[in-house]
């Protein structure tokens, strides 16, 4: 299993900046929603408006170039199966490129053979385009240039970063390669050569969950506000008994009610 520090390892070894930052220190970071589009890690507006969904390279193309899927069915089959697993199928292009749909700066990276070990699709952007569409995904388009200051790398399953335009950062959610049993080693590899090919910057910030809250740390919490506590097993607790649906939720206040 690739750990957060392996990666950490990985881009320190290309030259990179990179830590790792616990879930409740990243306020950006947002729940997904079934409506979000499954869109490119890209940090620029977009047009469309569902932006909690997860970040992938490319949308679709980050499982395409995973697999070595290649042609138009097997890309049609990739969308289905994005849709069966609840995600929104999107690819994008951007109002500068010339078609439109070669402003995805990792589709043109694959077509044009430039990610090391994935072979090159046999359709253009635009055939790539018509096919997504096709098979009930989504396709939006970007607008202005790449300004990203940084690359998250969100290790929290069911989170994302929304774009923002004043303060764009590539989103790569890596927890999504779980849910299509991607090759995480070889997905973290194409994002990070992507990032280099465009010119990005070579600092990232890799989000895992926070730990657990633990008896002693409300223990100490308490001690720290001036209060004595301390931590007790159930067994102890003779007055302890199970909670019954028909039991109202009810105040922590002790005083006695009138209801039974």
């Amino acid at each position: 299993m690739v750990t957060a520090k392996d990666i950490v390892g990985v881009l320190e070894g290309r030259g990179w900046e990179a830590e790792i930052v616990e879930e409740s220190t990243v306020p950006v970071l947002i729940r997904t929603s079934p409506k979000g589009l499954m869109k490119c890690v890209d940090g620029r507006p977009s047009d469309h408006p569902s932006m909690d969904g997860p970040k992938s390279l490319g949308g679709v193309y980050a499982i395409t170039t995973n697999r070595g899927v290649t042609d138009i069915a097997g890309l049609k089959k990739v969308v289905e199966e994005v849709k069966a697993k609840g995600f929104v199928p999107s690819m994008h292009g951007d109002d500068h490129a010339s078609p439109c749909t070669m402003g995805c700066g990792f589709f043109k990276l694959w077509s044009l053979g430039k990610l090391e070990g994935v072979t090159p699709p046999d359709f253009d952007s635009e055939a790539g385009q018509a096919a997504v569409l096709e098979a009930g995904g989504v396709y939006e388009q970007l607008s202005g240039s790449h300004k990203e200051k940084i690359v998250y790398i969100n290790l929290v399953p069911g989170t994302t970063i929304a774009p923002n335009a004043d303060d764009q950062a590539f989103v790569v959610d890596a927890w999504i390669a779980g849910e299509f049993d991607l090759d995480v080693g070889k997905y973290l590899t194409a994002a990070a050569s992507t990032v280099e090919q465009l010119g990005g910057p070579l600092k990232a910030k890799l989000i895992v969950p926070s730990p657990a809250l633990t008896a002693e740390d409300v223990v100490g919490v308490l001690k720290g506000r001036g209060w004595e506590a301390e931590i007790i097993k159930e067994s102890t607790v003779s007055n302890l008994i199970p909670v019954a649906p028909e039991g109202l939720m009810k105040c922590v206040d002790a005083r006695p009610s009138n209801h039974p």
